[in-house]
C-alpha cells in the first residue's frame, strides 16, 4: 500500500501597503529565507463578489499546513514581522488542501 501524501496547504494573504519602504523591507527580508512555497498569485487585484475587496491579495501555496506554519512561526520570518505590520494592513490565514490525487478527480 502506498503512503499518503499529505494535502498542501494555501496561505491567503489579503493586504494593503501603508508604508511602501517597510513593505520593500519586508519583501526583500522573505525573499532570502529558505522556503517550499510556490506563489500562485503574488501582489494580485480581486474581483469582489460580496464585501469589500482588499487590495492586493496573494497566494502561496506549501506541500503540507505543518510546512506552512512551520515557516509562518520561524525565528527569521517573525524576526520581518514588525516590518510587515509598518508597512501593511495584513490578514491572512492557512487552508489545508486537498489531497493531490482527490483534487483531480
Amino acid at each position: 500500500m502506498a503512503a499518503t501524501a499529505k494535502p498542501p496547504a494555501y496561505l491567503v494573504v489579503e493586504y494593503e501597503i501603508t508604508d511602501r519602504d517597510a513593505f520593500q523591507a519586508y519583501i526583500k527580508g522573505v525573499e532570502s529565507l529558505p522556503t517550499t512555497r510556490v506563489f500562485l498569485a503574488r501582489h494580485a487585484k480581486g474581483v469582489p463578489l460580496t464585501g469589500e475587496p482588499p487590495k492586493w491579495i496573494g497566494i502561496l501555496k506549501y506541500p503540507s499546513l505543518e510546512e506552512a506554519l512551520a515557516f509562518e512561526n520561524s525565528t527569521q520570518y517573525k524576526a520581518l514581522v514588525s516590518a510587515r505590520d509598518k508597512g501593511t494592513k495584513w490578514r491572512a490565514y492557512v487552508v489545508e488542501g486537498l489531497p493531490e490525487q482527490a483534487a483531480q478527480q
